[in-house]
């Protein structure tokens, strides 16, 4: 993930208006039970790659959260990370998929 390009900034958004506000937050909140779902039903699962994915839910939360506090659509204009958060998800990617860059460049066994 080395080649990744920095976020831009983001534009500054128009207000949200009460009723698309709701509609964010009611959307929110369902995102947190199922996340809450999936921390419940993956406890018996023995797999660290896959509980690697509930971090991903726990990062992208925190950014929605952070964009509608501040008025952003997190919907329409994505979510801005925290540089730890980056950094975060990078090492998650690494847990869940593996180093696909090593594995590409492994050479092939005759």
């Amino acid at each position: 993930m080395a080649d990744a390009q920095p976020a831009k900034p983001a534009a500054p958004a128009a207000k949200l208006d009460e009723r698309r506000k709701m509609e964010l937050q009611n959307t929110l909140n369902r995102i947190s039970i199922i996340a809450g779902i999936f921390d419940t039903r993956m406890g018996s699962v023995n797999c660290k790659p896959f509980h690697a994915i509930r971090e991903l839910m726990d990062i992208y939360i925190a950014g929605a959260i952070r964009a509608l506090s501040g008025g952003r659509d997190y919907l329409d204009n994505g979510i801005e990370l925290k540089d730890e958060e980056r950094a975060g998800v990078e090492t998650l990617i690494l847990k869940i998929y593996g180093d696909v860059a090593k594995k590409d460049a492994a050479p092939e066994k005759s």
